[in-house]
């Protein structure tokens, strides 16, 4: 007869651990009711298994299509004519004889056919824009204007002297020519040329630039 109790606390024990066991497994909270000696889901577990209010995910937004822009500089759209007596210096031939380096903001592609004398040709800037041309003569010229065909997207244009006054056209329609003239000139050995596509993406198709003394 004594020996009745102390089964059922070993009996109570393996239920003990069972419970234990199977909470583990679950990973739920459990807690003891001190008034029925029942066993209930905590508050939070209840959420955590999906009885409760879950916290609503964010809708992440794509960042705006920001368009580049060419740097300020003095604007010369309104300023197109070619001056009088003026000779167009033969780019290429000028780089092959060693007298011009001409050097870019992006590698790969023909970057001679954005100075071969041709317009139905082009040096494309593979996701570059602005794409920046820098002509670097051997010698001193006397620059009196400079001549850009961009197609694919209207465009804009930039020219900066190395030792004078950034100069720029903001829209030019696409596949039209632009102009940059000064009469008088100026003497210069580093030249660069920006051109910047106005829509769609950022691949600049730079079909021509031509330099004038």
């Amino acid at each position: 007869m004594q020996s009745q109790p102390k089964m059922r606390c070993i009996h109570r024990a393996c239920l003990a651990a069972a419970f234990s066991c199977a909470l583990t497994a679950c990973e739920y909270e459990w807690k003891e009711d001190a008034s029925s000696g029942e066993l209930y889901k905590a508050p939070a577990a209840v959420a955590q298994a999906g009885g409760g209010e879950q916290p609503k995910e964010q809708k992440q937004e794509p960042p705006p299509n920001v368009q580049p822009v060419l740097a300020p500089g003095k604007d010369m759209s309104g300023q197109a004519a070619m001056p009088p007596k003026v000779k167009k210096l033969n780019l290429a031939e000028l780089r092959d004889s060693g007298k011009l380096t001409v050097t870019a903001n992006f590698m790969g592609g023909d970057l001679g056919q954005a100075f071969d004398e041709r317009d139905d040709t082009l040096a494309k800037s593979e996701g570059h824009n602005p794409f920046k041309l820098t002509f670097e003569f051997a010698e001193q010229h006397t620059i009196k204007a400079v001549r850009v065909l961009s197609t694919y997207s209207d465009y804009g244009w930039a020219l900066q002297p190395d030792q004078g006054e950034r100069l720029f056209v903001d829209t030019i329609i696409d596949g039209e020519w632009s102009t940059i003239a000064w009469p008088d000139g100026f003497k210069v050995k580093r030249l660069t040329v920006e051109v910047l596509r106005k829509y769609r993406d950022n691949y600049v198709h730079l079909n021509e630039v031509e330099i004038y003394e």
